[in-house]
């Protein structure tokens, strides 16, 4: 047989198609499924008065944890917009949850997508832990309109976490609306655009987010599990339930699917790195910032060892694989490093490792909205790439290319109609 582009990058087993399998069968897609796995949180956006912020305590462009008086936060705004006539927004956020998104706002942009084959058969699935509650209710029908299968753990015992996402209401224009453009923009772009700077004001209640069922895996989603090739898992959730991120990444590696994590965030890599190192032997695919890379290599550092990013790529990429000293199957180590060239790394025929750098397109200063958002897309772009099978080259161009969208977007979602195809991409990669 022939390896797919993706197989031959990757060095992934050859799995011969037999007939009556999967690939005959009515809910065969033309890619590869792919499994989320993280903490999902409903999103609340909404315009409330300066005054309702202050008595809450928030602070602009900082994220404050929902405590003591503050849990009424909620009830608060729905009641504000209600009296105001003002409109309360939902959607879903989490690391994962947006990577999910962003995946699916792809596929919507495929050649012959449809919407409603697509309910039928989902091709991208979300697993986590949300309450029995309303607000559960709400973020499940939000992830299936938006054409994602919500695999959700329902924990009777916490609320659903939650994300409030405000501006304050400006009185003098009841049209306008505060989150046409925020102030997460780099310092040195604020000046240099005439438009006024949203300020925002976040709150966070974990709830749910933090907790997952083990034997929900087991007993309740694991034919989906089974049905993905690919498998996406932000680091966080070892923090949730370490168990069940092991057992997905262990279930990859013996049949030769996909497996890959997201670092998450400095703080995880640096207090939870025995965690992320136990489940690196089976991982295909890393993502992660310079500094969340850095975080994790500390303890290397302090042996006079990974001093640079470099050789913490290279350190990542060499360590040994769950198959043993499988050459052919190699890791691929993926590190953004903001507007400076994504560094990716990866064995090559087993002699060392390959350093390569990726140039990152512009973006203009007036384009510039926000950056929150733009890792979980990068990692999107990097995860369809590899539903279709592309090769590295082309999977980093097209996460590229998500993250510049995604620091330009104003609302919840994303959009990609000038998207590149993969074949596309194919005939343009360097050889």
């Amino acid at each position: 047989g022939k390896l797919s582009p993706v197989a031959a990058e990757l060095q992934l087993p050859l799995v011969p198609c037999m007939e009556g399998s999967l690939a005959d069968a009515p809910n065969a897609l033309p890619f590869q499924r792919l499994l989320c796995m993280g903490a999902p949180f409903l999103e609340v956006r909404a315009e409330v008065p300066q005054s309702t912020l202050d008595d809450f305590k928030l602070r602009g462009n900082a994220v404050v944890q929902v405590e003591g008086h503050m849990q009424s936060l909620l009830p608060e705004i729905n009641r504000l917009c209600a009296e105001m006539g003002r409109p309360v927004v939902y959607a879903a956020t989490g690391d994962a949850t947006l990577t999910a998104l962003a995946v699916q706002a792809l596929l919507r942009e495929d050649q012959g997508y449809s919407a409603e084959a697509n309910r039928r058969n989902p091709a991208v699935s979300l697993l986590g832990g949300v309450g029995r509650d309303q607000l559960g209710y709400k973020l499940q029908d939000y992830l299936k309109e938006c054409g994602i299968q919500p695999l959700l753990s329902e924990i009777v015992s916490e609320q659903t976490g939650w994300t409030a996402f405000l501006c304050p209401l400006r009185l003098e224009d009841p049209s306008s609306h505060g989150f046409e453009r925020s102030s997460l923009a780099p310092e040195q772009e604020k000046g240099e655009s005439n438009l006024q700077l949203a300020v925002v004001y976040r709150a966070v209640q974990a709830g749910a987010a933090n907790q997952y069922k083990l034997d929900h895996l087991r007993f309740k989603v694991w034919e989906q599990v089974e049905a993905a090739g690919v498998v996406y898992a932000e680091a966080t959730f070892l923090t949730v339930s370490f168990e069940s991120v092991k057992i997905l990444a262990e279930h990859c590696a013996k049949m030769g699917n996909t497996f890959c994590l997201s670092l998450s965030a400095p703080y995880v890599c640096r207090y939870f790195g025995d965690r992320i190192l136990t489940v690196i032997p089976y991982t295909d695919v890393i993502f992660g910032c310079e500094r969340e890379y850095m975080a994790l290599a500390e303890q290397k550092r302090s042996e006079g060892l990974a001093q640079d990013v470099d050789s913490v790529a290279t350190w990542l990429a060499k360590m040994p694989r769950s198959d043993g000293e499988n050459w052919k199957r190699r890791r691929v180590v993926v590190i953004t490093c903001g507007d400076k060239p994504t560094i990716v790394a990866s064995t090559w025929r087993g002699y060392g490792v390959k350093v390569q750098r990726f140039p990152v397109p512009p973006v203009r200063s007036r384009s510039f909205v926000r950056k929150d958002g733009a890792g979980d897309a990068f990692a999107a772009g990097f995860l369809y790439g590899l539903m279709h099978e592309a090769d590295v080259d082309s999977c980093v161009q097209m996460a590229l290319y998500c993250a510049s969208v995604a620091v330009q977007r104003v609302g919840p979602g994303f959009s990609f109609k000038d998207k590149p195809s993969v074949d596309k991409a194919l005939s343009t990669a360097p050889q």
